[in-house]
């Protein structure tokens, strides 16, 4: 089974992969992997330098992601042309891992599953959701300004549309073990 996880900025899409993880499924993070071909890929980070320029490489020699993040949030054709560089690579990274374990169960963890219309490669869709308070709040403890914290929800899909379009929605705006409870419930079901 490949379950594709999805939600909004803050609402714990990360917390609830990793329950399921702890029920015996395999977890695929797309953010961490972004991550860590901004960070090591040579061939990621050439292509990265060749469309926003040297100014991007963090002294380690990656990507400087918290500064590469502030010229592609407010800019759609930037924003764009990330996307085009790292969204294939990443759904070649998490097709390949699924295919080299096909009798493992996998949670993938797409934040934008349904913006680039990857619902159909996966079986079940399930949407975490909080209210836009509690997103602002975690993302503040994160050290995400208010301000970009909103700039940068309001970019996404909305996450009412997400939870529309998913099979499966899990609340989070409660307790880990409220959230646990629900994803014990779904896992029965599946």
């Amino acid at each position: 089974m490949v379950v594709g996880l999805t939600g909004g900025m803050g609402c714990g899409k990360s917390t609830a992969s990793r329950m399921f993880e702890k029920r015996g499924f395999r977890r695929l993070d797309s953010d961490q992997i972004v991550h860590d071909m901004l960070e090591s890929d040579p061939v990621t980070i050439r292509e990265v330098v060749d469309v926003f320029g040297p100014k991007v490489i963090s002294s380690n020699g990656g990507v400087n992601r918290s500064l590469l993040g502030s010229i592609v949030f407010g800019d759609d054709e930037k924003l764009k042309a990330l996307e085009d560089i790292m969204h294939p690579k990443v759904r070649e990274t998490w097709e390949g891992a699924v295919a080299s374990d096909q009798e493992a169960n996998w949670i993938l963890e797409i934040p934008l599953l349904f913006e680039k219309n990857l619902q159909n490669r996966v079986d079940f869709t399930i949407c975490v959701f909080s209210d836009l308070k509690t997103q602002v709040e975690r993302l503040e403890q994160k050290g995400i300004g208010r301000a970009q914290a909103l700039a940068r929800i309001n970019r996404q899909m909305p996450l009412s549309q997400k939870a529309e379009n998913a099979d499966f929605v899990l609340l989070n705006e409660g307790s880990l073990e409220f959230l646990e409870d629900q994803i014990k419930t779904l896992l029965t079901r599946l």
